[in-house]
């Protein structure tokens, strides 16, 4: 699952977060992660990693912050910031050619 996000200084990013596999198992980093993805729809976070506990931890903000101000961009800018032009735009992509076969 991809969220898209934006941090204090206002900067665009999409973070990606593995879902639970089709027997409904999560390793705790994934779990950890789409845990605080669901708290930051509603509060401002921060995320820091615990190598010790293999998971991340979340630390909600104490002071009053204003809701985020989000840029006016579309869909495909978005996309665009957070992939930084690494993705398959058309059929005519290397990776694309690659899996049908053409060198």
């Amino acid at each position: 699952m991809l969220f898209t996000t934006i941090n204090r200084q206002g900067v665009l990013t999409l973070w990606p977060v593995r879902l639970p596999s089709e027997d409904g198992r999560h390793d705790e980093w994934n779990r950890s992660a789409l845990e605080a993805a669901e708290m930051a729809q509603k509060r401002w976070i921060r995320v820091a990693a615990n190598m010790g506990l293999g998971a991340y931890e979340v630390y909600e903000a104490v002071g009053n912050l204003p809701e985020p101000e989000w840029p006016n961009v579309g869909f495909q800018e978005v996309l665009r910031i957070g992939f930084k032009d690494r993705y398959i735009a058309d059929l005519n992509h290397p990776v694309i050619c690659r899996l049908q076969g053409e060198s």
